[in-house]
């Protein structure tokens, strides 16, 4: 037994080596190496609950390098094996044929995240497109979004407004904000309570239920990739607009497909079955021009995978044709 990686072990007469495990923060183990036999031992982890985990998903890997080594008449000698702790669990020893082989370091950060769509290590039926592209209640918007959606002043709406988180923190920054969203049951069930007076719930469409020239500026967070006909909103946003008002939103940035590219990954969120729009920087711009003047392009919520520079969402801010381009707060 080793407390350090790689380490070996024999099981059932023959050699193998666990090379490394990994998985931290989720609440998985996934144990790597290989072992000389076609048919694997057995495995399992014990936690910090005394509980002893068996693998839930076993793998073979070709290794051609133990092959050449003569360690293993087998090219797939190789193993990925995996097993599913419980939320706050941790991983403390590995067992391979019932002996410990390999001892967890205390605080390896197993089981400190939870991601979207963790049933599906576990899951035993086939699942259909429905449940893949879903979609869920309203939620509250990440500070980033709020902070740049504060850039707005005067008497603003809130297009697509959710469950009012925006609404609420746009009032508590003094502004006259107030809220437009679909009536829906799983909206008027989520809507804040220190929004819900200032959040109309209508059928959707257009005309929009508010008179001309009605707000200094229009936002919208993270919306319009899920508005079918979105081009048919762009004369009643300006309609909406006092003279020299301005429109500002966001939407998930779509090059982020090519840009994950080299890592061999897509970004989880273009999985929101409720997307019908996808838009591109150029895009944006181009479906405003004929009411509006973009001001600026903004890049918010990106990351990095493997290194590499991933977008997240476009933000932009235009003003109404004819209106001075220069922002006021």
């Amino acid at each position: 037994m080793t407390d350090s990686l790689p380490a070996s072990f024999s099981a059932g007469g023959a050699a193998g080596f666990v090379d490394r495990v990994e998985g931290a923060p989720l609440p998985v183990v996934r144990v790597f190496g290989w072992y000389a036999k076609s048919a694997m031992p057995d495995l399992a982890v014990v936690t910090s609950e005394a509980r002893s985990v068996q693998v839930s998903a076993v793998s073979r890997c070709r290794r051609a390098d133990v092959l050449a080594a003569g360690a293993s008449q087998e090219l797939f000698s190789g193993f990925r094996a995996e097993f599913l702790l419980h939320p706050g669990e941790q991983p403390e020893q590995l067992l391979v044929g019932g002996c410990v082989v390999h001892r967890f370091a205390p605080g390896s950060g197993f089981s400190s995240l939870e991601p979207h769509y963790f049933s599906f290590f576990s899951q035993t039926r086939v699942m259909g497109r429905e449940s893949i592209y879903g979609y869920g209640p309203p939620v509250d918007m990440p500070d980033e979004f709020r902070e740049f959606a504060a850039m707005a002043s005067g008497r603003v709406l809130d297009f697509g407004s959710g469950n009012g988180d925006l609404v609420a923190f746009l009032r508590r920054q003094g502004r006259d904000a107030y809220g437009l969203e679909l009536d829906e049951p799983h909206i008027r069930g989520a809507l804040k309570a220190d929004a819900a007076a200032h959040v109309t719930l209508y059928g959707g469409g257009c005309p929009l239920p508010f008179g001309d020239h009605a707000f200094d500026w229009i936002v919208s967070t993270e919306v319009i990739e899920h508005v079918p006909g979105i081009a048919a909103y762009v004369s009643e946003f300006a309609r909406l607009l006092k003279p020299g008002g301005r429109l500002l939103l966001t939407t998930p940035d779509i090059t982020s497909i090519p840009s994950s590219f080299p890592a061999n990954c897509v970004p989880w969120h273009l999985l929101e079955s409720t997307h019908v729009n996808f838009f591109t920087p150029q895009s944006v711009a181009g479906l405003f021009e004929s009411c509006f003047h973009l001001e600026s392009l903004y890049c918010l919520g990106a990351g990095r995978v493997n290194g590499l520079f991933v977008p997240g969402s476009i933000g932009a801010v235009f003003s109404v044709r004819g209106a001075d381009p220069q922002i006021t707060e």
